[in-house]
């Protein structure tokens, strides 16, 4: 058995708004096309990397991301203190992660991203933060999976500028 332990540093983002942490979070369901079911149940079943893509390009929303899943942390903190709105979306697109797995599969350990909007306690408007893509997914000196996860921290940022208005 071995045993390896990697250093690694990762940049965190915080976008801050004025704008209302229910709005933000409108704006983040049109964008990642939010739906009553996981965008990624359409993706089961596909049978060829065309059929998949295809299935992938269906369900994406406008920002060229899919919702997977989300977990509301400020529903159930409300329980024990008042709380603000405090919600990590889950979001991705394997189109994307692919173009980075294929140069290190350690990478799936950060794939799908992950935002999380966060209201101001005094109900000023809203946070959202994140991982950069390719601090976290670009474990290494690799060039090209350098640039790959790079491409994810662009549309990234073009998504949370869009829910923001920053």
């Amino acid at each position: 058995m071995t045993k390896t332990t990697t250093s690694h540093t990762l940049q965190l983002v915080t976008f801050t708004t004025t704008v209302p942490f229910s709005e933000v979070v409108s704006r983040l369901d049109k964008e990642v096309a939010k739906g009553p079911t996981p965008g990624t149940a359409a993706l089961a079943g596909a049978t060829s990397k065309e059929d998949f893509q295809e299935r992938v390009k269906s369900v994406i929303g406008p920002s060229g991301f899919l919702y997977f899943n989300e977990i509301n942390h400020g529903r159930w903190l409300q329980l024990f203190t008042t709380s603000p709105g405090l919600v990590v979306y889950i979001l991705g697109n394997p189109l994307f992660a692919q173009t980075v797995l294929q140069h290190d599969l350690r990478a799936a350990y950060n794939i799908p991203p992950r935002l999380l909007v966060i209201e101001k306690a005094d109900g000023t408007g809203t946070d959202v933060v994140y991982h950069l893509p390719s601090s976290v997914m670009a474990l290494g000196d690799d060039a090209t999976l350098k640039a790959a996860a790079e491409k994810i921290d662009v549309q990234f940022e073009a998504l949370v500028e869009r829910i923001t208005g920053v």
